[in-house]
């Protein structure tokens, strides 16, 4: 370790050390988040199994007769309210929430979850409500100050088709932002829903039950309690082994959302039993939906200190992340971050990254993926340049790395080139330690990489003309040496390039 430091103190950007390498960067996660929303929805609306027109007997009430009807002491006549608020609800296109909210239906309908002598009462008061709540936060906080939360979480430990809905009701709750779903916490939610979280719980309730704890655990400023959720992470554990594929994304989605803070959080998830070898497993799964959390969860580990990457290392990660460096755009930019955090670790990290053949599939992103994913692979590369040992930097160059890493000098995306020249700094840098300044330096003007942090120079941004410059003036304003000069052969003129091969 002590070699290590050593040998990182004489690069320029030494201080940012490994732990900063390792990425938790703010922009990064913006995207993912925005991204998981179109994968996970925050709310979600119960929509009318039957068809949205009511038959032809049956009167369709207006709100203001909903409302009377809820206020009856009839239960069938309230029932039959309820259910027609509920139908009015579940329209697909532009339910008319506000005007439902704006009449006064909420109060009568948290009163209608008392009845326990009307279960089918309850069932529509809660299915109503939870359509209510998946509206805006105007219309959520009706909700929740309408009462409805602490008799949710009542009937939600009751089980039951009844239930499941309010477990649907309070999932929309929490999914609306910290204050709601600390507030739904902080009633109790967990010990009426923990016992949900098992594979002998009925199909359609637990996929609901696992959507709303994964919906407690999301979203940050600040993030959840973690002590109020991890009582449940031996269960959600268990259920990563279930075939059920609603349940298994849920279930990844919650402790990604879980990974993604402090390593204390991480240590959490990671030292549950049995958790991390079939989270690992899941990144083989092949529906997207599930593979790309469990990437996620897991290169959140991966930023984790040098003893949680090892544990990840262990669970023998590193081959189904090289696997998914070749598929989608999205599942290719995310495995070529946790592989950036990998390159960020130790020397021995780094050469289990290398022995796992990491390498080429990184290429292969860096020449025909689109620039976020060559934005992530660019990373690996670089970090790769700053902590990698000579003989891990000679690995990297022979797999022909190089020419499409600064091919992305070109790119219009300007933190790409700037990822770029700090590789290429740290690379120079080594290159000077061992003696082999001139060899690269031929190599890159071979590659055309000269020509274009020339170009840099011009560049409209501070960071990139002044690297540019840095590099120039650092390793290419020397005297030219006479064995670069070109010989002439009286057919043309060649550079004895052969003579400068490059080893660290």
């Amino acid at each position: 370790m002590a070699e290590r430091t050593s040998r990182l103190s004489s690069y320029k950007n030494a201080g940012q050390g490994t732990t900063e390498l390792r990425r938790k960067r703010a922009e990064l996660s913006v995207a993912l988040r925005k991204q998981a929303r179109d994968e996970q929805l925050l709310k979600r609306r119960a929509m009318s199994p039957e068809t949205e027109t009511p038959v032809e007997t049956e009167k369709v009430m207006t709100p203001e007769e909903i409302l009377d009807e809820l206020k009856s002491q009839d239960l069938t006549r309230k029932t039959n309210a309820a259910r027609a608020a509920r139908r009015m609800l579940s329209r697909e296109q532009k339910p008319p929430i506000s005007i439902m909210v704006n009449a006064g239906v909420i109060k009568p309908l948290v009163e209608a979850l008392d009845h326990d002598e009307c279960s089918d009462l309850q069932f529509e008061a809660a299915w109503a409500l939870t359509n209510i709540a998946s509206g805006t936060r105007q219309h959520t906080m009706a909700v929740v100050d309408g009462g409805a939360v602490p008799k949710l979480i009542s009937l939600l430990g009751q089980g039951g088709v009844v239930g499941e809905q309010c477990a649907w009701a309070l999932g929309n709750i929490a999914g609306d932002g910290p204050e709601t779903r600390d507030m739904i916490l902080n009633a109790g939610i967990m010990q009426a829903l923990v016992p949900l979280l098992n594979a002998q719980t009925p199909t359609s309730q637990l996929r609901i039950a696992v959507w709303t704890y994964s919906n407690l655990c999301r979203n940050k400023n600040p993030l959840v309690q973690f002590d109020l959720v991890a009582p449940a992470l031996p269960y959600i554990s268990d259920l990563l082994e279930i075939s059920d594929q609603d349940v298994l994304a849920d279930s990844c989605w919650a402790l990604s959302y879980l990974t993604d803070g402090p390593n204390e959080r991480i240590e959490g998830v990671q030292t549950t039993r049995h958790l991390l070898p079939r989270l690992v497993s899941l990144l083989e799964h092949p529906a997207p939906a599930v593979a790309t959390p469990a990437l996620r969860a897991l290169g959140n580990m991966l930023t984790g200190s040098d003893i949680q990457t090892d544990r990840c290392l262990d669970a023998d990660c590193l081959k189904p992340i090289s696997r998914l460096l070749s598929a989608s755009p999205a599942l290719s930019k995310e495995a070529a971050w946790a592989c950036s955090n990998v390159f960020a670790g130790t020397a021995p990290q780094i050469q289990r990254a290398i022995d796992s053949g990491v390498l080429e599939p990184i290429a292969r992103v860096l020449v025909h993926h689109d620039i976020k994913c060559q934005k992530e692979a660019a990373w690996a590369i670089t970090n790769l340049c700053l902590g990698g040992t000579p003989e891990q930097l000679d690995a990297m160059l022979s797999c022909d790395i190089l020419s499409p890493y600064c091919a992305l000098l070109q790119a219009r995306d300007h933190r790409a080139i700037i990822v770029v020249l700090d590789g290429l700094t740290h690379l120079l840098q080594a290159a000077a330690k061992y003696d082999q300044v001139r060899g690269m330096c031929i190599k890159l003007e071979e590659i055309g990489a000269l020509d274009q942090i020339e170009n840099l120079q011009q560049h409209e941004n501070e960071q990139i003309y002044k690297k540019s410059i840095h590099i120039l003036d650092s390793y290419f304003m020397e005297e030219e040496d006479a064995s670069t000069q070109p010989a002439h052969d009286h057919e043309q003129y060649q550079f004895r390039t052969n003579d400068a091969a490059i080893h660290f």
